[in-house]
């Protein structure tokens, strides 16, 4: 740089004063190698940590684009809602994910249309993959749609994520194979040890009072898997229709 000087025959930074050469001694000759100031090395570690983190904007950013495939649901966040008993609970599920995420602890979100379920599950999805934490947001038609009815395409599709969320589960219009496939689904992901959580408009009476023995199943084993959290009230998107209609007022 500009105004370094020698001193003892090496260069010397002119800013921080730290040599920017050495001497060293290679099979009994001595030779002088370059070397980094206090400021290089500052700005050399700036610079690396620079790059990490844009790395792992990019990583998150590519996991989100990966895990979350509704565009809008990217954007939820805790903070920009409106926090109540049962939105709390679900944050600190994700605030707590070391923890649970290796209890393999789930959540089924349940109750009735519009009451947020949606919202509170991608809310957890953004805040584990903005800690770099794999989660994939789907729902059994968009599995079906992408592994199609491939059992090996399905296991390696669940094994590829931390956290499974599966949104608006039913199993009214469903076939008897595409039932299978879900209760397939469902033990995979138990077998593996990793967390789900479920939303779904069903009750808990729907849920604990299953029409046949294939949904017994697959009710026993979401009841084994996921802690329930009932999200009741006003629907959001009534709420939302009522303050857009006061505006008008």
């Amino acid at each position: 740089s500009p105004g370094d000087v020698v001193r003892g025959g090496l260069l010397h930074c002119s800013v921080c004063g730290r040599p920017k050469q050495h001497r060293l001694k290679l099979m009994g000759k001595e030779t002088v190698v370059r070397c980094m100031c206090r400021c290089e090395n500052a700005r050399f570690e700036a610079d690396r940590k620079e790059a990490q983190e844009r790395d792992r904007r990019m990583r998150v950013q590519q996991l989100r684009v990966e895990g979350i495939q509704d565009p809008a649901m990217r954007k939820h966040r805790f903070e920009d809602a409106e926090e109540t008993s049962v939105l709390a609970k679900c944050r600190r599920y994700a605030e707590r994910w070391d923890e649970i995420g290796k209890a393999g602890k789930g959540l089924l979100l349940w109750g009735d249309v519009g009451t947020g379920k949606t919202f509170a599950a991608s809310c957890i999805a953004n805040a584990l993959i903005d800690r770099n934490v794999p989660v994939l947001m789907t729902s059994f038609p968009r599995i079906l749609n992408t592994a199609g009815y491939d059992k090996s395409a399905v296991i390696k599709q669940m094994q590829q994520f931390s956290l499974v969320i599966l949104d608006d589960f039913g199993v009214e219009r469903q076939s008897d194979y595409a039932l299978e496939i879900v209760q397939f689904v469902l033990d995979e992901r138990y077998k593996s040890g990793h967390p789900l959580i479920v939303t779904t408009n069903l009750t808990l009476r729907d849920l604990r009072s299953p029409k046949n023995i294939t949904c017994a199943r697959m009710f026993d084993r979401l009841n084994e898997m996921c802690v329930p959290l009932h999200f009741e009230g006003i629907s959001r998107r009534k709420a939302q229709s009522y303050v857009r209609l006061s505006e008008l007022a």
